[in-house]
């Protein structure tokens, strides 16, 4: 047969090497042609990868980054009218070679994507948001062409089209410019070096159908930029950034920066730099948030006359997005950003979940936080940051869970979005011990099956658990790849479930895979007695729950609830028990051929089912100690403290699961060295702290 495709265009390209493994690894011979803009004489048998343009004064036959795939005869058609759909058809039919699936004669395969932006958070490690072990040990990874290439490749396989790099002060590492060279640090030579490097970069995300956009925390310099700028240093030093939330408003060092000409100069011309470096680049991202004061008004003509002007002087017309962070989408951002873009060009950038995406699958915070006040949704185009700081350790993969999630993004005002971490950095697995079972290098390969779900759903969010079995067989061979879907399926409920009883809405406040928090460390039993449920999505409280039981209302009051805490805590426990029996039966199964990722997973399982019942356990003796708080009935506090008793015999098996593969980092967001050992007492103190509960005698005599 031939294959028949345009080599001269890197992102078909790209599908058709697909193609030719898939073709040599089904043992059939195939011999390559290439197309270009003229006549290809079509043969009796093979496949014809092609763009099918628009005819001049009609609409394209197929939408953007759609494809079609047809047989007649003996020939297989792959159509799109982009490269990136024939790209995506090629990929399709790939793995349908692969898996044997026919194509009848006059039989058709069509696709497009649900989200038109289907795009990937990385929080770069230079000037970071925040420090810790993600960002220090990632440094170099995040400098190797090889390393991106091998993501970028991924992203790629995945359906995506968007990485969005986010860094504080990118600048000195990007560009330079004569008007600034001196807060410019490195020499020549390494400017030069670094230059080149992400130039390659940018090639190689354009030659895989990946847009590229740079986010930046507007107004941020780094020291040695004050320094070039003949500014004191700590003009952009900020020290903990947290303390007493400075970076907010009101720090007269943040009034200086937004009120200085030379700062504002200094960074439009850095961005109009980054423009005239990188053609590749796609487009801009920035707030009128962090590091910022003044009134909105004032804040967004910053962003006006520094990044809207760079963008103007540079002559390119290229998409800018928005952030709302710590803002609505209202009256400034309209009248003085939005009014400076084509409608097509501008998009506010809105966080779906906050800093949960694994919670629930249709958040309600547009509502309850009045996001779209005061603006046009009819000639708005909205972004979603779908933020993952819960998961960073263990295996997740439900794709229930994101097939729903996705489906709820689907509005017409959303055009995409783009999911990752604040705090963590999907490099180089510095938390898994170098020996042993491990066959990978970098974090975006031990949790590949995260990243699959994400990207194949938003664009196609029909994809069926075939596909997930194939894919798996990849890690997992093909007599356990069900199962290992099926286990994963359930452990990945378990954090979701927690998030949704437990709430607290931001990343550095609560993190569930480890249940530690910045603010407070450990999250104790009292923390869990008064915590409150995720809003907006029908969860009842635990509070509220002890409440309407103590008044005899409570089939009323749970009446008007999707959830309770019962429902909750009996789905930690069916979770768990699922979790725990699947890898029993793959443990049994596996034997002596245990390795690889088959039994970090199997690890990763065992480990799901104890912190599923640890939380199952925690909720549990919450509700027991909030019935306690209302009737006084010491039988109530007594099996308070029984379950947390169970709860810590739980939390140590958790740890030794985790410690037969894993090593202990320091978290950059909750400021703690993550580690279930070394919180085994905190956990115990958990039992004291109930015995000592106050119930309504307690409080009186006080």
């Amino acid at each position: 047969m031939k294959l028949i495709y345009d080599h001269k265009d890197p992102i078909i390209s790209f599908g058709a090497e697909q193609l030719k493994q898939s073709l040599e690894r089904s043992g059939l011979f195939f011999i390559e042609q290439f197309s270009g803009h003229g006549t290809v004489r079509l043969p009796e048998e093979g496949i014809l990868a092609r763009r099918v343009p628009a005819q001049r004064g009609k609409a394209p036959r197929y939408e953007d980054q759609s494809f079609r795939i047809y047989r007649e005869g003996g020939l297989v058609y792959i159509e799109g009218s982009d490269s990136r759909g024939v790209m995506y058809g090629c990929l399709e039919w790939a793995e349908r070679l692969a898996t044997g699936t026919e194509l009848a004669d006059g039989e058709e395969i069509s696709q497009k994507p649900a989200l038109g932006i289907r795009g990937i958070k990385y929080n770069l490690p230079y000037v970071p948001f925040d420090s810790g072990d993600p960002f220090v040990l990632n440094e170099q990874t995040c400098m190797d062409i090889a390393f991106w290439r091998s993501y970028l490749d991924m992203l790629a396989l995945n359906r995506y089209n968007c990485l969005s790099l986010w860094s504080e002060h990118p600048y000195h590492l990007m560009v330079v410019s004569s008007k600034y060279r001196a807060a410019n640090p490195f020499s020549d030579v390494e400017i030069d070096r670094n230059i080149r490097f992400f130039r390659e970069l940018f090639r190689h995300a354009a030659d895989r159908g990946i847009d590229i956009y740079l986010f930046t925390w507007n107004i941020r310099l780094t020291p040695e930029a004050a320094r070039g700028l003949g500014l004191p240093e700590n003009v952009g030093d900020f020290g903990n950034m947290y303390d007493d939330l400075i970076h907010r408003v009101g720090l007269p060092l943040n009034r200086f920066r937004g009120q200085s000409e030379l700062i504002r100069d200094y960074i439009r011309e850095m961005v109009l730099q980054l423009l005239i470096t990188y053609p590749e680049l796609k487009g801009l991202g920035t707030s009128a948030s962090e590091w910022m004061d003044g009134s909105g008004y004032e804040r967004e003509n910053w962003i006006v006359e520094t990044y809207v002007e760079a963008i103007k002087q540079s002559g390119r017309a290229i998409p800018f997005i928005h952030r709302t962070n710590m803002q609505n989408a209202g009256k400034e951002i309209k009248d003085m950003v939005q009014s400076q873009f084509d409608p097509k060009l501008f998009y506010i950038s809105w966080k779906y979940s906050n800093a949960h995406c694994y919670s629930h699958p249709v958040p309600r915070f547009e509502e309850l936080w009045g996001a779209w006040e005061g603006i046009d949704l009819e000639s708005t185009q909205v972004l979603f940051t779908v933020r993952n700081d819960d998961v960073f350790t263990h295996r997740w993969g439900d794709p229930d869970y994101v097939r729903s999630y996705v489906k709820g993004m689907q509005k017409p005002y959303v055009k995409g979005f783009y999911w990752g971490s604040d705090g963590y950095v999907w490099g180089r697995d510095f938390q898994h011990v170098d020996h042993g079972h491990k066959t990978w290098t970098y974090d975006y390969e031990r949790h590949l099956y995260q990243f699959q779900l994400w990207g194949r759903l938003s664009y196609n969010p029909d994809t069926d658990d075939r596909v997930w079995t194939y894919l798996l067989e990849k890690q997992y061979g093909p007599r356990h790849a069900p199962l290992f879907l099926q286990g994963l399926r359930h452990a990945s409920r378990i954090i979701p479930a927690v998030n949704r009883l437990f709430w607290i809405d931001y990343d550095f406040q609560w993190h569930a895979e480890s249940c530690l928090s910045q603010v407070t460390g450990f999250k104790t039993i009292l923390d869990f007695a008064d915590g409150v449920p995720m809003p907006g999505v029908g969860v009842m409280g635990i509070s509220e729950y002890a409440k309407a039981e103590h008044e005899g209302i409570l089939e009323q009051a749970a009446g008007s609830y999707e959830e309770t805490p019962i429902n909750i805590i009996g789905m930690l426990r069916e979770s768990s028990a699922q979790a725990e029996q699947a890898a029993s039966r793959l443990e049994s199964e596996l034997g002596g051929l245990r390795g690889g990722h088959a039994e970090c997973t199997l690890y990763d399982l065992m480990a799901y089912a104890q912190m599923g019942r640890y939380y199952e356990c925690k909720f549990a003796a919450a509700l027991e100690l909030n019935r306690y708080r209302r009737d006084g009935n010491g039988q109530r506090r007594e099996q308070a403290v029984a379950l947390l008793e169970q709860a810590a015999g739980h939390w140590e098996r958790l740890g030794h699961y985790w410690s037969l593969h894993n090593k202990p980092y320091y978290m950059a967001r909750v400021k703690q060295t993550f580690g279930y050992p070394y919180y085994l007492e905190d956990v115990r103190q958990d039992i004291e702290l109930a015995r000592g509960f106050a119930g309504p005698q307690d409080a009186a005599e006080e």
